[in-house]
């Protein structure tokens, strides 16, 4: 009903505005700057488009990759991060002793 269509509505609005601060935080170009003529700003737009674009495909081709790993293989994963967080803690006590 009307409800979960808000509900998907909200969930792919925040997919956009994640995007778009990956995109415009790691990839800068485009923007244009304060009282540019209008011919940066559609410049501007475009590369805002093409940049989502590319994430979107990015995104899409990643899920539809992770789907075809098995759910067995996720203890490996978990104890990958397990081990990363150790080594994490165990460098900002190395650290700090500096």
């Amino acid at each position: 009903g009307r409800h979960l269509a808000l509900i998907d509505l909200a969930a792919e609005l925040k997919l956009l505005l994640y995007i778009s601060l990956i995109a415009c935080l790691f990839v800068p170009w485009g923007l244009a700057p304060q009282g540019a003529p209008p011919e940066a700003l559609v410049v501007g737009v475009v590369a805002y488009v093409a940049k989502l674009g590319l994430c979107g495909f990015l995104l899409a081709f990643f899920e539809t990759s992770i789907a075809k790993m098995r759910v067995f293989r996720v203890p490996e994963f978990l104890g990958a991060a397990l081990m990363l967080g150790l080594l994490a803690t165990l460098l900002m006590f190395v650290s700090r002793s500096l």
